[in-house]
C-alpha cells in the first residue's frame, strides 16, 4: 500500500490532488494498492471518482503540524507516503519519515527537506540542488497521466483554449474573454474555455456562448487530452497544465498568478520554451492586453506557431509517472524487506 497525502480545494485548486492521482493510477497499473489522505472533505469526490481509498483527518490543510493525532489514527508505522503540500514543515516531515519513507512532491525548494524522495517535474526540477538519497527531477518526472503520451501528436489543431486549472481567483479567464470580444475575435475565433470547478466567473463566461457560436465553455472535463490534442494555441497559467500542453505539442502563452507559479513562468521566460510569460502578481489587468497580443502575434504567423509545438513536445514525453510510480513501489517494498 502507497499512502499519499495532499489537498485541493477553492484556496489552493486542485493541481496537487490530480497530479497525484495521475502517479497512483500508475502504482495501481503494476498492481499496488493507493489510500489517500485529505485535511477536509473538498477533494473526496475526485479521488473516489477516481477509484482511491481515502480518509480525511478533519483538520485545517494550512496546519499540518496540527493534524498529528488524526494522522496517527489511520497511517501505519513503516509506511511509505508521497506527500504534495507547500503547507509541509521540516519538522512535520522529520516526524513522518522516522515512521516510514517519505517522498516529497516539490516545487520551489523551499527549506532542506528530510526525506528519501523528492519529486520535481517542473522544466527547472532537474538544475534545484536536493540533498537528499533519491532525486527526480526535470520534465522527465512531469507526473501526467498515461493518456497523453498516448494520444500526443494525433489531433486537428483548430481552436484556442484557454485555462487557469482549478481556481481563477483573479478572474483571468473572464477578462481575456472580455478583451477578445473588445477587439471583436470572438465572432470568428474558435475557443475552448475550460473552467475549473472552484471557478466563480463559471455561468457568467458561459452565459457568453449564446452570443459567440464559436465559443464553447467546459467545466469538470475528465479528458484533457482529448481537448489538448485539437488545440493550435493555448493560453494558460503556469502549473502541471504547462507540462501537459507541452506534452501534446500545443504552444503556450503563459502567465503566473500565485506565488508558487512565479519560478516556472520566470523560467519558462528566460528559456523560450513558450512564446509569452509572464506575472499577473507583478502586473495585475494590464497583462490582460498583452496576453491577447501575443496571441494575435502567435496565431497570424504559422511558421513560428510550428516552432514552439516541436520545442513543446521535445520537452515532455508524458512517462513521468510511471518513472515516479516504480521508484515509490520500489520503496514500498524495501520497507517490507526491512521489517521482516
Amino acid at each position: 500500500m502507497i499512502y499519499v497525502r495532499a489537498d485541493g480545494n477553492g484556496k489552493i485548486g486542485m493541481g496537487h490532488i490530480m497530479r497525484c492521482i495521475a502517479i497512483s493510477r500508475e502504482v495501481v497499473e503494476m498492481g499496488e494498492e493507493v489510500t489517500f489522505i485529505l485535511a477536509g472533505e473538498e477533494a473526496r469526490e475526485i479521488v473516489e471518482a477516481a477509484g482511491f481509498r481515502v480518509q480525511v483527518l478533519g483538520t485545517d490543510y494550512a496546519l499540518m503540524e496540527a493534524e498529528w493525532p488524526a494522522l496517527e489514527q489511520v497511517l501505519p508505522w513503516g509506511a511509505t507516503v508521497l506527500v504534495d503540500s507547500y503547507y509541509v514543515t521540516e519538522d512535520y516531515l522529520q516526524r513522518l519519515e522516522t515512521r516510514g519513507t517519505v517522498v516529497y512532491m516539490d516545487d520551489q525548494n523551499v527549506f532542506p527537506y528530510p526525506v528519501t524522495g523528492i519529486v520535481n517535474g517542473n522544466f527547472y526540477g532537474d538544475v534545484m540542488e536536493y540533498h537528499v538519497p533519491i532525486v527526480m527531477g526535470g520534465s522527465l518526472y512531469a507526473p501526467l497521466r498515461r493518456e497523453y503520451s498516448k494520444t500526443r501528436d494525433t489531433g486537428h489543431p483548430e481552436y484556442v483554449m484557454i485555462t487557469t486549472g482549478g481556481s481563477d481567483p483573479y478572474s483571468i479567464t473572464l477578462k481575456v474573454l472580455r478583451e477578445l470580444e473588445k477587439r471583436d475575435y470572438l465572432k470568428d475565433l474558435p475557443i475552448r474555455v475550460v473552467c475549473g470547478r472552484f471557478n466563480q466567473d463559471f455561468e457568467i463566461i458561459k452565459e457568453m456562448e449564446q452570443y459567440y457560436p464559436k465559443l464553447k465553455v467546459l467545466q469538470n472535463v475528465p479528458d484533457m487530452w482529448n481537448l489538448m490534442k485539437d488545440a493550435r494555441v493555448a493560453i494558460t497559467a503556469a502549473g502541471t497544465t504547462l507540462s501537459e500542453l507541452s506534452c501534446m505539442g500545443v504552444p503556450a502563452i503563459c502567465f503566473s498568478f500565485a506565488d508558487n507559479q512565479e519560478y516556472l513562468t520566470r523560467y519558462c521566460r528566460e528559456k523560450n520554451y513558450v512564446y509569452f510569460a509572464d506575472s499577473y502578481l507583478q502586473h495585475g489587468d494590464a497583462l490582460i492586453p498583452r496576453i491577447c497580443d501575443a496571441l494575435e502575434e502567435l496565431s497570424e504567423n504559422p511558421q513560428l506557431l510550428e516552432g514552439y509545438r516541436h520545442k513543446a513536445m521535445a520537452l515532455v514525453d508524458g512517462r513521468g509517472s510511471s518513472r515516479i510510480a516504480e521508484v515509490l513501489i520500489r520503496l514500498m517494498q524495501e520497507n517490507v524487506t526491512n521489517r521482516r
